[in-house]
């Protein structure tokens, strides 16, 4: 046992770690947030993803974090200019994609820190 410890705690200390244990379930955004990520949603979505787009994206992102999903949105759109948004702007969308998805709303609007955002696991609704 004591030559497998080294190697358990290597593992280990690859494993994620997520602190806080929070879902999407747990009523990660506000609503006036989702609201602010709607009117940026159709100026700069719409065009290219409708409101039914986001269900089975987020059924393929099951498990992964909203960091990781905010990371994937910041640097590839819009498609015909990645990156271009505010950081404020990309959450306020995840926000708007969380509600059309029928996660449930809270008082906190999600951080606009991408390490908060990765202590995050996006769950089955």
């Amino acid at each position: 046992m004591k030559r497998m410890l080294p190697t358990l705690l290597m593992l280990a200390a690859s494993l994620p770690v997520f602190a806080d244990g929070r879902t999407t379930n747990d009523a990660v955004y506000s609503k006036a947030q989702a609201e602010a990520g709607e009117k940026l949603y159709q100026d700069h979505c719409l065009l290219c993803h409708d409101k039914k787009y986001f269900r089975p994206v987020f059924k393929t992102w099951e498990g992964k974090t909203l960091g990781m999903m905010n990371t994937v949105m910041n640097t590839s759109m819009p498609l015909n200019n990645p990156a271009s948004l505010a950081t404020q702007d990309y959450v306020d969308i995840l926000a708007y994609m969380l509600s059309l998805n029928r996660y449930p709303a809270g008082d906190e609007p999600l951080p606009n820190d991408n390490d908060a955002l990765e202590a995050i696991i996006i769950t089955a609704r």
